[in-house]
């Protein structure tokens, strides 16, 4: 599975690019990839808990922001390959905020 690493912040959030599809259209998916706690600290989250996401935002281009904080301890290559997998295999993905696990 390859991707390009655009910046490694640190071992919480990581921001990469890959290609994948999106409503049967072939899309550039330029992704912020992070631990729900960096997320949550980034955002200033502290009364609620908060579930895992993937938020994606409309683009005029195929390039398409991504947005995704899971439940890890940290980001790894293994991490990132399973989230690549999962945005791939995915069938229903839709544009905004979505909330799971």
């Amino acid at each position: 599975m390859s991707y390009e690493l655009i910046k490694k912040y640190d071992n919480q959030h990581t921001h990469i690019k890959f290609e994948g599809c999106f409503q049967g259209q072939l899309v550039v998916w330029d992704t912020h990839f992070h631990t729900l706690i960096n997320y949550n600290s980034q955002q200033k989250i502290t009364n609620k808990v908060s579930k895992q996401f993937i938020n994606i935002e409309p683009s005029d281009t195929n390039i398409f922001k991504l947005t995704i904080g899971l439940k890890i301890p940290e980001i790894t290559e293994p991490s990132i390959q399973k989230m690549i997998i999962m945005v791939k295999q995915y069938k229903n993905l839709a544009f905004g905020h979505h909330e799971y696990g």
